[in-house]
């Protein structure tokens, strides 16, 4: 592939709601249950989930044009180590 750089490109990502639903109760399944039972639409957090995360894959692809891409979760900002010549993108 040719990229314009060789720079590294690290985009860096959140969890979505229903992401972080999923790990405080462990399947789709309960955390709809949860979020109906609150009276809450859980589509919702799907259509949320669903256009964050094509959102964050069509700018890897574009960015992969660029240069080399890494994508880093939030959480893990802090143990990140970047370089110099890093360029950070933030989604959400």
């Amino acid at each position: 592939m040719n990229r314009l750089s060789e720079n590294k490109i690290i985009i860096i990502k959140r969890k979505t709601r229903l992401e972080e639903l999923i790990v405080r109760y462990n399947t789709v399944s309960q955390a709809k249950f949860y979020i109906e039972h609150l009276g809450a639409d859980f589509s919702d957090y799907i259509n949320e989930d669903e256009n964050y995360k094509k959102v964050v894959n069509q700018a890897f692809e574009t960015l992969d044009y660029v240069g080399r891409v890494q994508i880093v979760d939030r959480e893990y900002v802090s143990n990140f180590i970047f370089g110099n010549e890093d360029v950070v993108v933030v989604i959400g």
